[in-house]
């Protein structure tokens, strides 16, 4: 929530063309991810990640380059993965999209930002920032531009 906050108020992410990219902000989405990204022209989605890696692994997803079974389970239940898998099956799936996520604590109760999340999310946040342009302009790779 706080690098979807982050990149809300970004600038980079605000010069891009209206409707272009989507943040939304949903606590536990599960199915309704879909409804939200829907007619979306880029989507970025934004997770807690428990993959089992060191706790401020950063993580990126590009479309079309990963199976979305593949994908760290959120600490969310039904979450973005599992939204992905049911976005897929109806094909439903936005043409451009790009999952990043964050590894957390184990322990992480979903309250605050553990230290590792939070020393390694001002650098996340400008990743997403500093690709923002380019997707909004090109796409993702391999992915082409909605109509």
């Amino acid at each position: 929530m706080v690098a979807a906050e982050a990149l809300q108020r970004s600038s980079v992410v605000k010069a891009v063309e209206s409707g272009q990219i989507v943040i939304s902000i949903l606590e536990r989405p599960g199915t309704m991810l879909l409804a939200h990204w829907h007619d979306a022209g880029i989507v970025i989605v934004i997770d807690a990640v428990c993959s089992g890696a060191l706790p401020g692994t950063c993580f990126r997803f590009d479309a079309g380059k990963w199976a979305v079974s593949g994908l760290p389970a959120s600490s969310h239940g039904f979450g973005v993965a599992a939204a992905l898998e049911l976005a897929h099956a109806l094909g439903d799936l936005p043409s451009r999209h790009l999952v990043r996520g964050v590894e957390i604590e184990p322990s992480c109760s979903g309250f605050g930002l553990s230290r590792a999340v939070a020393r390694v999310l001002p650098a996340f946040v400008r990743e997403i920032e500093a690709e923002t342009p380019q997707l909004a302009k090109t796409g993702l790779p391999g992915m082409s531009r909605a109509s």
